[in-house]
């Protein structure tokens, strides 16, 4: 590869921010002429860096227009022995992307990691291999897992050449729906062991957004929801729809953050999805299927739109819904995920699949419109099905009426260079949480979060999904749990504001929360709390 998967501890503390908005100043540098000979001062200037390449130019040797694939899926669901043990070996890869070879970082060789599909109450057993040169580890995105010991930790660090074992004990009324795993490895190193017992050990900068854009990320599915849906759609045919994006350099390989050269998100951008571009789903007249939407990027977010169709939302961030919606349009902000009924016109012909132009605010990144996959309405029709309304069985119940044990505020913020973020006026560190005061097991929590930032930050909770209560002073009807909400920018001065409710159940331990663009995290956006029995 032209670019490692990673940088060097140093140059991850030099590397400056590498994501949203970046002017590169050309600086003029006086070169003053001695006066002995006359001559005026001269003003020099370093040559400026090279525009990045189009998305046409990235997309040269890709086909686009193949046809729609699921990804590889492990599965023990249906066999006797519902549990799952499983080999994940992180390495530098190539590996086939539409067509173009392409180089980055895999767990099974392929550009999309496996979907991995587990059943309630079952045990997943995960050993996680490390061939890259530098550290990393597995998050299991939005399970109600323990936090501890060999489940979903993510201050276990696996060096270089080393192994570890995940061991997830998922609950048999674990909510069914829709999740990823990733890497989440917050150095490129593995810290001192003083620092994971709570010494002080300072900021190390994250390698999530360089490990997650390599391409070491994939849809995690438990149970499956057609089976709380009405009876005529539970054997509706069902798609995995991963969206992942890559920027390629002209040898192919997926750029990566080095000093000299940081990641821009806002740059020309090659979006596919399940790692084909722009490929054609068939379906046929008046044919409903469920899609299982999953942003499984690093950094951009997809503003997603079916043309002349409309999206019936039945599960959100893994959790089913307590009242069924229709929209024309979803927001995936990295993390996100959505489950949700599509159904075909009653006539043949072609429809697109796109993510609409978008705008997460004048610090952040500014997307075009762009085609994401066809739909190809063709063949027999299909008997038109009715759209479910109301509660999903086993959908959480409503926190509105709880007590509230506790209030607390998180105030999102970054440096006026945009290099540093910041919770609570903090950068992430491993010793010690934000919070002076630990959470309780059997409580009821508000929080309110602030972004005094000039873009949106998705805020994401580890182990569990959380109820949103208002969204800038507007408050918002109970319909769903999720564990990802975008919280939206500042303007004219007056921060963004998002109120949600935190059930703290089953798991004691360290629950991190963090802004789900990568490279915010990585760069300080991060803590955890200390949940206690």
């Amino acid at each position: 590869m032209s670019r490692d998967i990673g940088a060097d501890a140093h140059a991850q503390r030099q590397r400056i921010r590498r994501t949203r908005r970046v002017i590169h100043a050309v600086t003029a540098v006086a070169v003053l002429i001695s006066a002995a000979v006359g001559a005026d001062a001269v003003a020099a200037s370093p040559a400026a860096p090279p525009p990045p390449p189009s998305t046409a130019e990235q997309e040269k040797g890709m086909r686009a227009g193949m046809p729609f694939q699921d990804p590889a899926t492990v599965d023990a669901t249906g066999s006797a022995n519902p549990d799952l043990t499983l080999t994940l070996d992180a390495a530098r890869s190539r590996f086939d992307v539409s067509g173009r070879e392409v180089y980055g970082a895999s767990y099974t060789g392929s550009f999309v990691a496996p979907t991995v599909r587990v059943a309630p109450g079952s045990t997943v057993t995960v050993r996680l291999v490390n061939h890259l040169p530098v550290a990393t580890n597995l998050h299991f995105h939005g399970l109600h897992v323990s936090p501890e010991g060999q489940s979903d930790d993510p201050f276990l660090c696996v060096a270089p050449g080393e192994s570890t074992t995940y061991r997830l004990e998922i609950p048999a009324d674990h909510a069914q729906g829709t999740f990823w795993y990733h890497s989440h490895a917050m150095g490129t190193s593995c810290p001192a062991a003083g620092a994971m017992a709570g010494h002080d050990a300072g900021f190390m900068p994250g390698d999530v957004e360089n490990q997650i854009f390599a391409g070491l990320s994939g849809a995690l599915i438990v149970g499956d929801d057609r089976t709380l849906l009405p009876a005529d759609l539970r054997n509706v045919t069902a798609h995995t729809v991963v969206l992942k994006d890559v920027q390629l350099d002209a040898g192919g390989h997926i750029l990566q953050n080095t000093e000299a050269n940081p990641l821009q998100s806002g740059n020309p951008t090659v979006r596919l999805v399940n790692g084909r571009l722009r490929p054609v789903l068939s379906m046929r007249p008046d044919e409903t299927q469920l899609w299982r939407l999953v942003n499984a990027g690093a950094d951009i977010f997809y503003r997603l739109r079916l043309d002349g169709r409309r999206f019936t939302v039945v599960g959100e961030d893994g959790t089913p819904v307590a009242a069924i919606t229709t929209a024309d349009e979803l927001l995936l902000p990295p993390g996100k995920r959505y489950d949700v009924l599509v159904t075909a016109g009653g006539a043949p012909g072609r429809t697109v699949l796109r993510t609409a132009a978008y705008s997460n605010g004048p610090q952040g990144d500014t997307y075009p419109d762009v085609p994401l996959a066809t739909v190809a309405v063709t063949g027999r029709p299909a008997d038109r099905l009715p759209e479910p309304t109301g509660a999903l069985p086993t959908a959480p119940a409503d926190l509105a009426a709880a007590p509230v044990a506790r209030r607390r505020t998180l105030d999102l913020s970054e440096s006026a260079d945009g290099n540093t973020f910041y919770v609570n006026g903090q950068q992430f560190a491993m010793d010690r949480s934000v919070f002076d005061t630990p959470a309780r097991l059997g409580t009821v929590e508000e929080w309110t979060i602030v972004n005094h930032s000039g873009e949106d930050h998705p805020f994401h909770l580890h182990t569990t999904a959380f109820q949103v209560v208002s969204v800038d002073g507007a408050a918002q009807p109970y319909t769903h749990r999720q564990d990802t909400v975008p919280v939206p920018h500042a303007v004219d001065g007056v921060p963004g504001r998002v109120v949600i409710r935190v059930a703290f159940a089953d798991y004691p331990g360290r629950w991190m929360f963090h802004c789900h663009i990568a490279a915010h995290e990585d760069h300080g956006m991060m803590s955890y709390i200390d949940v206690l029995p």
